[in-house]
């Protein structure tokens, strides 16, 4: 990937180099771009400080110690032992920035482009405050915020970069964000930090500044969508900022509303999900038929395919939420199901395991009693069965470990959370052919897999 600095240098001015004291090489030479070709699941641009020399009016004694030839006037201290050397200064490290996670949107490298300048050239990235003290902000040569920058371990970072690359189209507005090494010694004096790396967002506030009406039902919906998709557990109303525009036929002003902070969403297991948005009144309405089209054209596999080729850093387990969600959400919404009815099927109730929970239960069931009883249409209801169907042994421990399935009833549920890590390729598809199986049935006629024991299951409309 190539980068354009423009003359301007964006807005900052290198130091002049017809200076008498010191005499820089141009900036040309000094700059490195460097993308690893050889790489295909990550690329990047590493822009490295210009080594300028150092003044020759303040010599350096540590230099003048190691080259004594260079500096006459310094005695030395081999042929003087009583001399002391002068002590080791610490290496600080040099900025720099380089992509770990997928660079094909051009939004992506212009933002990493402009915060390698930045960094460089331009003031030292500016460490947020209060519960944002964990944040660092970039600025341009106009002392405005443009990118928000926040370390944190590999698999966060890529779970940030995640949303951004699965919201196609810029459906829900995820702004850009990918994944970078980054080193700068505001940050970190010796080592450079994985960290997410995100468009910021000018904004008024968060939505918890504001009811729920004032927000336009279309976005609301769209970051809804998204929230399913990802299975992101922590949907607040911190983490959705409210942006003022205007309607250019009457003028009028309407709030807007971005989603960010994703890191908790693709989980391994279908940990208790929060939305804020559940018990929105706009949540009840029915999809606009945009919605629905777009819905509809989404395809689980080439989105688990996407994640893997571009953020190796998500896990498989995550990957195959994923595409649980998804199916989920397209068969929900052909269903006729709304936005408030899908959320409280995939939210539990006190002790209770969600609607999500119980028909994964009952799918992996299926595919294991299948191997041992070959009982292929039978539906077991394993919440009120006394005694638990007879399976291989070693069948029975995967399953356990596996969906983490409660012994012979739900008791303890709640501490116990389904994940499929431990499926096999040919178990995990016949799980999800189970589990299509099992949808349609559920949508149509709770009572046959025992939903209306969930108090929220009676307030969707099926």
């Amino acid at each position: 990937m190539a980068v354009a600095l423009n003359q301007q240098n964006h807005g900052f001015k290198p130091p002049s180099g017809h200076s008498r004291h010191c005499r820089l090489s141009s900036l040309d030479q000094d700059f490195q771009l460097n993308r690893n070709s050889s790489d295909n699941t990550s690329s990047g641009i590493l822009l490295k400080h210009p080594q300028f020399p150092k003044s020759l009016s303040t010599p350096c004694l540590v230099d003048c110690l190691t080259k004594s030839k260079s500096c006459g006037t310094i005695p030395n201290v081999k042929s003087n032992p009583s001399l002391t050397t002068c002590p080791k200064v610490p290496k600080r490290v040099s900025p720099g920035v380089k992509i770990t996670g997928s660079s094909k949107s051009a939004g992506i490298n212009e933002l990493v482009a402009e915060t390698a300048v930045a960094i460089t050239l331009g003031p030292d990235p500016i460490c947020g405050k209060g519960e944002h003290s964990h944040l660092f902000y970039l600025v341009n040569s106009g002392n405005k915020k443009f990118a928000v920058i926040k370390p944190a371990d590999s698999q966060s970072a890529a779970r940030e970069a995640a949303a951004y690359l699965l919201d196609h189209e810029g459906f829900a507005g995820v702004p850009p964000t990918t994944t970078i090494k980054i080193s700068h010694p505001v940050m970190n004096k010796t080592n450079a930090v994985t960290a997410s790396l995100q468009r910021f967002v000018p904004n008024h506030s968060d939505s918890s500044e504001m009811g729920p009406s004032m927000f336009m039902t279309e976005k609301v919906h769209r970051i809804g969508i998204l929230d399913i998709r990802l299975y992101n557990i922590d949907r607040h109303t911190g983490n959705m900022l409210v942006k003022g525009t205007r309607n250019t036929t009457d003028n009028k002003k309407s709030f807007e509303l971005v989603p960010i902070d994703h890191e908790l969403c693709l989980p391994e297991k279908l940990e208790v999900p929060y939305f804020e948005w559940l018990h929105w009144p706009c949540a009840m309405l029915a999809f606009s038929t945009a919605k629905v089209n777009y819905i509809a054209s989404l395809d689980p596999r080439k989105d688990a395919e996407l994640l893997r080729s571009e953020l190796p850093q998500i896990t498989e387990a995550s990957v195959r939420i994923l595409i649980l969600c998804t199916i989920f959400l397209k068969k929900a919404v052909s269903a006729g199901l709304c936005l408030a009815d899908i959320g409280k099927m995939m939210t539990p109730v006190r002790d209770a395991p969600s609607a999500l929970e119980v028909l994964c239960r009952r799918a992996a069931g299926l595919v294991f009693i299948e191997k041992s009883t070959d009982e292929a249409n039978r539906i077991i209801d394993w919440e009120d069965s006394e005694v638990e169907p007879e399976m291989d042994r070693k069948d029975a421990a995967k399953l356990s470990k596996s969906l983490s399935f409660p012994k012979g009833s739900y008791e303890n549920v709640s501490r116990k959370m389904v994940t499929f890590k431990m499926l096999s390729e040919k178990e995990w598809m016949r799980f999800l052919e189970k589990f299509e199986e099992l949808l349609l049935p559920a949508f149509d006629a709770r009572n046959s897999v025992g939903l209306e024991k969930n108090p929220l299951a009676k307030s969707c409309k099926f």
